[in-house]
């Protein structure tokens, strides 16, 4: 064989290589069991429920986007994938995603619906591997995504949804999906001029690299020392009247240090996070509070650090790195009982409760809901 050959003949088998099944076994998932790979920057090898793994190339950052190996994070989590090498596409499948479709140099991610979503950097192929952002990867999964600053570590969890569950999944790369925005708890003569109160689907600052990435926003000045900001979305098409195990789980995007002075409150720590998912639809009513018409819900969110019958404490507006500046990415994950109505509907609600009297501006993203019955 001449060296032409011979390089040719390698530069296959390096494709193959990282294309083919990886060498290690993925256990088979049973209903409600938990799944792990975690990897390191720069380290060619990797952890999951089997053991340590080598890899031919490491993970690493591009613009501040983590990049990770396709096939190893994918049959990690239990999926499967079958590379096409005329179009150079990786299809993913999965209990709980069904389909995905990643291409090389190209920068989309597409769902089972053929639904495209934006990737902040490009699909990479290197040494034979497929590597692609790991937060896309992980929201399109359903899987939840842990960093560990001081260790450079990345880990990425999901569960296999019991038999029966329905996921339902918001991310906001084309439009509003259904969702809708308002404000409650102060007076319905406001002057808007003074509450700066906004909600809209926009670029989250900072948190899509080369590539926007979008959230719902929420926005507003507490002039009231009361201001209560929410999202909410009704989920329909279930079995009427039926009890379901719910998992609520979302990002926000905050930029409160915490520890700060503030009027009222801390801008961090009396910014109130809360969550519910509940068989009234959310709205704003108005009241007659001492003489004075407010706007107020019509569900029992309870009182800024104070949780209701309907909606629950989650967290605070607080970021997880104080030290840094920007916005940063903070997970949440509420679990409730709840029982969906004679229609076969449930609601989904998302707020803050302020008790800091300034400005605060917060994004949304990345929201799923999982029902078991």
């Amino acid at each position: 064989m001449n060296n032409k050959k011979k390089k040719i003949a390698l530069a296959g088998f390096a494709v193959v290589i990282g294309l083919v099944p990886l060498l290690h076994t993925v256990p088979v998932q049973a209903a409600g069991q938990k799944t792990e790979v975690k990897f390191q920057l720069n380290a060619k090898s990797y952890t999951n429920n089997s053991g340590v793994h080598t890899l031919a190339a490491a993970p690493y950052k591009l613009h501040n986007t983590t990049m990770v190996p396709l096939r190893a994070l994918t049959e990690s989590l239990g999926g499967t994938i079958q590379w096409n090498e005329a179009t150079k596409t990786a299809t993913l499948s999965g209990g709980t995603y069904g389909k995905l479709t990643f291409k090389v140099n190209d920068s989309w991610l597409i769902d089972k619906q053929g639904n495209k979503q934006k990737l902040p950097e490009k699909v990479v192929q290197t040494k034979g591997m497929i590597f692609v952002p790991v937060r896309n990867l992980a929201q399109a999964m359903g899987a939840q995504v842990t960093w560990n600053e001081a260790a450079k570590t990345i880990a990425i969890s999901s569960t296999l949804p019991e038999t029966g569950s329905k996921t339902y999944r918001y991310a906001f790369d084309k439009d509003l999906e259904g969702w809708s925005g308002n404000f409650a708890d102060l007076p319905v003569k406001y002057d808007q001029s003074i509450y700066e109160l906004a909600f809209a689907r926009e670029a989250i600052p900072g948190a899509g690299g080369s590539a926007a990435n979008y959230g719902l926003k929420l926005k507003g000045m507490n002039r009231s020392d009361d201001l209560f900001m929410f999202l909410t979305k009704k989920v329909d098409g279930l079995a009427k009247n039926t009890t379901y195990n719910a998992k609520l789980e979302f990002a926000m995007y905050t930029n409160e240090a915490g520890e700060m002075m503030g009027v009222g409150g801390a801008p961090g720590e009396s910014v109130f996070i809360k969550a519910g998912v509940v068989t009234t639809e959310p709205k704003v009513v108005q009241i007659n509070d001492t003489g004075d018409l407010y706007y107020r819900m019509n569900v029992d969110k309870g009182n800024q650090g104070t949780e209701g019958k309907d909606m629950k404490l989650v967290g605070n507006a607080v970021k997880p790195d104080s030290g840094k500046e920007g916005y940063q990415r903070k997970t949440f994950t509420y679990n409730v009982k709840v029982k969906s109505d004679s229609n076969g509907q449930l609601y989904i609600i998302i707020g803050s409760d302020s008790g800091y009297e300034g400005l605060s501006t917060l994004y949304f993203d990345d929201i799923s809901l999982t029902l078991t019955p």
